[in-house]
């Protein structure tokens, strides 16, 4: 089974570190009885106590959208905890149960993103919430790209699994693309491009703009540079707009 083990660093504003304690500490409480939860802990910085990092475990891609879409990650993370943050960093790593190995989701062995016939493009999807965009030109056959307003992710379903999923978060109008992740049995079949791309179909049929801090879309975009105009100018985030 894969796993996956959830890093989120955060850097607290000045003066909430009191408030941030007591809700890390409903959060825990919470979390850890969620079905799919496997652990979670909080952490401060012994130099400084604004600096935080959460190290989550949950058994499966679903777990974690299933998490995301919980009361208490809207009300304690996204209404309470976000706010009173400077900063916000959360990456994702499949996790081998049985070696405990990180497998590399950046696609075939040259480095980059999954590319060539893999890279198959997607139509896009409606632009309303809870849409679907269903991807073509590549395999698995029926491959389906939906967005989940409620756990904020873009899920590319194989039947009624989640093969991938891209973390959004929202910023005032924009769209923050945090992190992209494929299982393990569905790497290098062109999930993650498939995924990609008809995420930013839908995010472009709804008129959003992007701010990236996730390196598969940056290395995406550099390959599809007709999605470079969705890169919002003043918070292109780790990628900016190529002139």
């Amino acid at each position: 089974m894969t796993q996956l083990q959830v890093i989120a660093r955060f850097t607290v504003t000045f003066g909430n570190e009191l408030e941030i304690t007591s809700l890390l500490t409903q959060l825990a409480d919470a979390v850890r009885a969620e079905p799919g939860n496997l652990s979670f802990g909080a952490y401060r910085q012994f130099d400084d106590e604004r600096e935080v990092v959460l190290l989550e475990r949950y058994a499966s891609l679903e777990a974690f959208a299933a998490h995301r879409a919980t009361s208490h990650y809207q009300d304690l993370v996204l209404g309470q905890i976000v706010p009173r943050l400077d900063k916000q960093v959360v990456e994702t790593f499949l996790v081998d149960e049985a070696s405990q190995y990180f497998p590399d989701v950046r696609g075939p062995a040259s480095g980059g993103a999954a590319t060539g016939d893999a890279a198959a493009s997607a139509a896009s999807g409606s632009a309303d919430a809870g849409s679907t965009a269903t991807a073509h030109g590549g395999p698995p056959p029926g491959l389906v790209v939906r967005d989940n307003p409620e756990s904020q992710t873009y899920d590319a379903m194989v039947g009624d699994e989640i093969a991938g999923t891209m973390l959004y978060e929202h910023e005032g109008p924009r769209l923050v693309l945090t992190h992209t992740a494929v299982q393990n049995r569905f790497q290098h079949q062109g999930i993650a491009t498939a995924l990609i791309a008809a995420a930013l179909d839908d995010i472009r049929a709804k008129g959003t703009k992007i701010t990236i801090l996730c390196p598969l879309v940056n290395h995406f975009i550099d390959d599809h540079p007709q999605y470079a105009d969705l890169i919002d100018a003043e918070h292109p985030g780790t990628q900016a707009p190529k002139k």
